[in-house]
């Protein structure tokens, strides 16, 4: 890790809780001269160090320049030492045409409060008092988790007060152990250029936590320690904790880019694959990019113990002629991972058009997002009558060539409306028609893939967001969870629903294997096929057959019925043997024995519901 190793930022010197010198450091890869002629840094700590007053750049202390085969090192270590707090600065750069420019460190590992800011701690917990723990019980493969999709400020808003965020998950965690939660993935925490809400997708300071999340008024200089004892709690719990990488583009702000006098020169920022509107993208053509962003994947790996990486919009830093950008970063993290003997870490890709599937079949990911369940969801609760497509989307990793990878696989996501919101937006009616969203949990949870849930999903959250802003920036914005909802009628029938789910997937093993039949299905398909499988649009109704190998090697057979209408529904269900089978989901909370005769069960499925008939041999 060489942006680490190199202790690029600032740092304090030596390990006195107490008190400490502190250095800076930035680096400039060779072959791209960002002409400078000075760096000064000032920030709020300058009186400590004996200036006159803080801020002050014109006094700033001067960094001083260093050439390897690398590149240039400019570097400036205080004669004092500063006593423990929070110390927050930037850089004045003076170009060699006379030009000043002041900005901030790309490399800090701590944002500052305002403006921009860096920031470094002098004396606050040391690391040995924050190493991460392990899993409780080792990393387990995607195939055989279910994660919740979280964004930190929202899923704490109403109860965590003056306390940082991150900190502050903690109260909930417990909430999701029984939900049946083994996975987060953690919407992006890395540092953005204000201090207003964000989902984070504009990153700036890649090495340091975001700033709105860590801060603590009690404890200021603990911003890097939240998160450390966050992924313990989680792992504590057997809780995977999986990032949310954002790679393919930065901030117009980014700071090194302002670090050159023609950003345009600037090595890490320019055209690769496709762009971002609104955004900077980063140019993986040059090899100080692609170590860059490797970097800045191992760090957070290697000090903050997590388990996989989301790396969102993927579609624009691959090229299929070339093995620059997302593939070899992939394989820059996989060959440190087999450094350290780590397995089951997941990569999941974003990468939302036709080739996603290939594309992960074609490089080092484990994963891709799914949008084909979410999608058929949101339309047939719009439109009130599912198709022929219902199927194939269920059957969401027929497009994987080996058992080792698994689609990511959601009714919901934060780029959309919550589901429950969608289920009643025809009617003006929201979360009061959240009974419709019951049949697409089941096929959620009963089909293969990894599923993901919604923070707030599982209990009824309706908040609504527009798909598409039309360049009113009103697409990002706060959806705070009200947890009173967990209480109310909606969201007790809908924890008990997502509980019994969850726990039937994670007690059956034979329903987390690829095996899926009708393994495709036709559009021009309405009707069951002979063997009584598939769809019947007429009547709302799928029917499918899960199968796998259970803890012990035995067959496990799963039969799942999903009514989408709103009557109820007489089917005739095909069921290969005869005798006692057991209906996993007859309500909400328990299993009921059916008896079977003539290789069929005839009975009635409820509106908006389903079944899953099992037998284990």
């Amino acid at each position: 890790m060489f942006y680490m190793k190199e202790r690029l930022g600032a740092w304090q010197v030596g390990d006195d809780r107490d008190q400490g010198k502190v250095e800076f450091r930035l680096f400039f890869p060779a072959g791209f001269d960002p002409q400078i002629d000075s760096i000064r840094v000032a920030g709020d700590f300058q009186r400590r160090l004996g200036a006159t007053r803080d801020w002050d750049f014109q006094v700033g202390f001067a960094l001083s320049r260093s050439e390897r085969a690398e590149g240039s090192f400019w570097s400036y270590q205080s004669a004092m030492e500063l006593e423990a707090d929070f110390y927050q600065y930037k850089y004045l750069v003076t170009f060699s045409n006379g030009e000043s420019r002041i900005v901030s460190d790309p490399c800090t590992r701590y944002g500052g409060s305002e403006h921009q800011n860096a920031a470094f701690v002098i004396g606050g917990s040391r690391p040995s008092d924050n190493i991460v723990a392990p899993l409780a019980h080792g990393r387990r493969h995607l195939r055989d988790l279910i994660l919740y999709e979280m964004h930190i400020d929202d899923f704490t808003d109403e109860f965590r007060a003056a306390r940082a965020p991150l900190d502050a998950v903690q109260d909930k965690l417990d909430h999701l152990v029984d939900l049946g939660i083994n996975a987060i993935l953690f919407m992006p925490w890395t540092a953005w250029k204000h201090r207003h809400f964000d989902w984070g997708y504009e990153p700036f300071q890649y090495f340091s936590v975001e700033y709105r999340y860590a801060n603590d008024l009690d404890k200021p200089e603990e911003k890097i320690s939240w998160l450390k004892q966050l992924v313990s709690a989680c792992h504590a719990r057997d809780i995977h904790v999986i990032m949310d990488g954002v790679f393919n583009h930065v901030s117009y702000d980014f700071p090194y880019q302002h670090l050159y006098l023609n950003p345009e020169d600037c090595p890490y920022t320019g055209p690769f694959g496709g762009t971002f509107p609104g955004l900077q993208d980063l140019d993986f053509n040059n090899t100080c990019t692609q170590d860059l962003i490797r970097d800045v994947c191992l760090y957070w790996i290697d000090t903050f113990g997590i388990d996989g990486i989301r790396f969102d919009n993927t579609v624009n830093y691959h090229r299929d002629s070339d093995s620059k950008g997302i593939a070899q970063l992939m394989r820059d993290i996989q060959v440190h991972l087999d450094a350290g003997s780590e397995t089951n870490f997941s990569l999941t890709l974003e990468h939302l058009d036709e080739s996603a599937a290939r594309i992960t079949n074609d490089t080092l990911a484990t994963s891709y997002w799914d949008n084909a369940l979410y999608e058929r969801c949101f339309h047939y609760l719009w439109e009130g009558q599912i198709d022929s497509r219902i199927l194939n989307a269920c059957n969401n990793d027929r497009h994987l060539a080996s058992a080792d990878k698994a689609a990511t696989v959601y009714i919901g996501n934060h780029d959309h409306s919550h589901v429950t919101w969608q289920a009643g937006a025809r009617a003006n009616r929201g979360g009061m028609e959240w009974y419709r969203t019951q049949p697409y949990a089941i096929a959620l949870l009963t089909c293969p893939g990894a599923p993901m849930i919604q923070n707030g999903q599982e209990f009824g959250e309706d908040h609504w967001i527009p798909e598409q802003d039309d360049g009113t920036g009103r697409r990002v914005r706060a959806r705070p969870l009200g947890w009173k909802l967990h209480d109310d009628a909606i969201g007790q029938a809908l924890l008990r629903l997502y509980r019994r789910l969850a726990g039937i997937r994670r007690d059956y093993p034979g329903l987390r294997s690829r095996n899926f039949y009708p393994d495709y299905w036709e559009e021009w398909q309405t009707r069951f096929n002979p063997a009584g499988f598939g769809v019947d649009t007429q009547r709302q109704v799928v029917i499918y057959h899960r199968w796998g190998a259970g803890a012990a090697g035995q067959l496990q057979r799963f039969y799942i019925v999903l009514n989408f209408s709103s009557s109820p529904q007489t089917v005739s269900v095909p069921l290969p043997e005869n005798g006692p089978w057991t209906d996993l989901l007859s309500d909400y909370s328990g299993a009921l024995t059916v008896h079977v005769s003539n290789q069929r069960l005839d009975l009635e499925v409820g509106p908006h519901w389903g079944h899953i008939f099992f037998k284990e041999s």
